[in-house]
């Protein structure tokens, strides 16, 4: 068993690089989840990612943005769910104003 302090947890995200922090919480053999935070960047990294092996379920926990996937612009705000099949191609970014910060969870889905 683990249990993590989000507060502290969020203070301690290693960072990615300058729009995203991001830390694994839990892992086992078939998923990962854990934090990730992205600050509000003008020049957002547009290259959206996918995981050939994998579902996503993302939680909104704090702030607002947007998730981009197949070719539609999803608003983001605090309680929002979402799951992303395995081979989408996606991307998150914050809002204008303050982070964007997600539990997500990736499931091995074979």
């Amino acid at each position: 068993m683990k249990v993590i302090n989000f507060q502290t947890a969020l203070k301690r995200l290693p960072k990615l690089n300058d729009e995203i922090r991001y830390t694994n919480c839990f892992q086992a053999k078939t998923f990962t989840s854990g934090l990730i935070a992205f600050r509000p960047n003008k020049n957002s990294d547009l290259k959206q990612i996918s995981h050939r092996d994998k579902d996503v379920v993302c939680h909104v926990l704090k702030g607002r943005g947007r998730l981009r996937i197949n070719g539609r612009r999803i608003p983001l705000r605090p309680g929002t769910i979402c799951h992303i099949p395995k081979g989408t191609p996606h991307d998150f970014a914050a809002g204008k104003t303050g982070e964007l910060i997600l539990f997500y969870s990736l499931i091995k889905t074979g």
